[in-house]
């Protein structure tokens, strides 16, 4: 009678045991499956900022580019046909992705919706770069309107202008308090959109001044 007694006990307690390692055993199962689902959210997360990344440094291509075509166009004539004036004082469209006048998003509208509204048809595309980004930009001239940027009814955005002679001190002033002469500069916003791999997009813009 007590042998049948203590088998049952121990019968009883592997049962026990069994329970405890399934239960173990599923326990690790659901700890191994949140631990891949996040090494692989961690690895999506690395993966977006580096195309992120990417397409932000690729977007220098396009400032470079800009930068040269308006050195290369500062000053020259406009052609035949065009608005009276420079190159820079006209619309350029695809050309060279140059506007002569400013144009702003409106309220609440994102610079994604304003390049695609208003931009795009005059933006300039690069070549596709070896990150797979490609990167097109627009320049616009801080002014109201096509025209000289010295006409007095264009409203220009321009850097202060100084005049030789004397002065009380200042940043303009050398150490002998003479005024340092200054042309005005007329200031250009250029605006570069990336589009990359995995949808990345990025805008960037740079302001500089000829």
């Amino acid at each position: 009678m007590l042998r049948n007694q203590l088998t049952s006990g121990r019968g009883a307690n592997r049962g026990i045991v069994l329970i405890m390692a399934l239960i173990v055993l599923v326990a690790m199962t659901l700890g191994a499956v949140a631990l891949v689902r996040s090494v692989y959210t961690s690895n999506v997360i690395a993966g977006n900022l580096a195309f992120q990344q990417s397409a932000t440094h690729s977007a220098d291509a396009g400032v470079e580019a800009a930068i040269v075509w308006l050195e290369n166009n500062n000053g020259q004539p406009a052609a035949a046909g065009a608005c009276v004036g420079t190159i820079l004082a006209c619309n350029q469209g695809a050309a060279g992705g140059y506007l002569a006048l400013r144009q702003d998003p409106v309220g609440t509208q994102s610079w994604r919706d304003f390049w695609d509204a208003n931009l795009s048809t005059s933006a300039k595309t690069l070549a596709q770069d070896s990150a797979g980004n490609t990167v097109s930009y627009v320049i616009q001239r801080l002014c109201t309107s096509q025209g000289s940027a010295q006409d007095t009814s264009n409203e220009c955005v321009t850097s202060p202008r100084a005049a030789a002679g004397t002065c009380a001190g200042g940043s303009s002033c050398d150490s002998q308090k003479d005024n340092l002469a200054g042309i005005g500069q007329v200031y250009y916003r250029i605006t570069v959109k990336v589009s990359g791999p995995r949808n990345t997009e990025s805008f960037t813009q740079t302001t500089v001044a000829l």
